[in-house]
């Protein structure tokens, strides 16, 4: 049988006007997924937030995800993975940084930093990557326990995020600070790829600006001490007296540890455990059946008369 022609255009609008209400939900679902899968990144330092080394990573992040910066408004080297929590309330001063969707001045230590990011910042849109840096100078070997950049990663990994810290040896350049970036931002996508958990920080140590100067990307143990304090110097004034460290930088490191990969030329990558646990030494120290001291009794306590 055949349709009337005002069936056929009574049915051929209520079709269109169907098609207008479903295509804009269709589009929503599909940006609404496409937002779902945007990665969210969040950014520190220990040099602080106007820092170059910083500015240069977040525009190469930016490329990978969305970006967040969270840092201290000024140098904190050395802070390691240290806390000010204790101290009381930390000052905040929202910023603007090319590349960044949001970014904060939090006057805290790196570590203190990550940890405000990650539960405020982060609160509503939990963050996928933690990246720390890019240091203005070399963070490699057993300086790392110092550095508050890795410390700022370390307390990512902490929280459950996976972290990496950037470290650069200072050029003069003013683009010294684009080839460790855009390391970073390749290594930041190989981790996502992969899948990888929070267990290890990765520290990154990049040794020159110029890639011609790079022989090659090493993945090597942390080890070599090339930064010391063999001596203080004490001193009197005004009847206040004050120590000074003696810093030496030394070539003294063992082969294939990420310091010698280091001053080799390479770009060095050293994978640092979160839980510092000796496991190897668990079944050792319970062999030495270790007990409480005991208690010494009242009498023993109170001399008698």
């Amino acid at each position: 049988m055949k349709t009337a022609p005002s069936q056929f255009l009574s049915s051929l609008f209520i079709g269109a006007l169907a098609l207008l209400v479903v295509i804009p939900c269709v589009s929503f679902s599909a940006d609404s997924a496409q937002s779902k899968t945007t990665l969210r990144i969040l950014i520190s330092n220990d040099d602080g937030i106007d820092h170059p080394g910083l500015r240069e990573l977040v525009k190469a992040m930016s490329k990978v995800g969305d970006v967040v910066v969270a840092a201290p408004p000024e140098n904190r080297s050395g802070a390691s993975h240290s806390s000010s929590i204790f101290q009381g309330p930390m000052a905040l001063e929202e910023r603007t940084i090319e590349g960044a969707v949001e970014a904060w001045a939090v006057d805290g230590t790196p570590s203190d930093c990550v940890a405000f990011g990650i539960q405020y910042l982060g609160f509503e849109q939990p963050f996928d990557l933690v990246v720390s840096g890019i240091n203005g100078g070399s963070n490699v070997g057993l300086v790392a326990h110092y550095s508050g950049t890795v410390g700022a990663a370390m307390e990512g990994a902490l929280r459950g995020i996976p972290s990496f810290a950037v470290s650069m040896q200072r050029g003069n350049s003013k683009n010294q600070y684009k080839l460790a970036a855009a390391f970073a931002a390749d290594f930041a996508r190989k981790m996502i790829e992969q899948g990888e958990d929070a267990s290890v920080v990765y520290n990154i140590n990049v040794p020159d600006w110029n890639p011609d100067n790079i022989k090659g990307v090493v993945i090597a143990p942390m080890d070599g001490l090339y930064l010391q304090t063999p001596s203080f110097e004490v001193s009197e004034s005004d009847g206040k007296r004050q120590a000074k460290a003696n810093i030496r930088f030394g070539s003294d490191y063992p082969a294939g540890s990420d310091t010698a990969a280091y001053y080799e030329g390479n770009i060095v990558v050293a994978p640092l455990l979160v839980n510092h646990t000796a496991s190897a030494k668990i079944a050792e120290l319970q062999s030495w059946a270790l007990e409480p001291p005991k208690a010494k009794s009242k009498s023993a306590l109170i001399p008698l008369k």
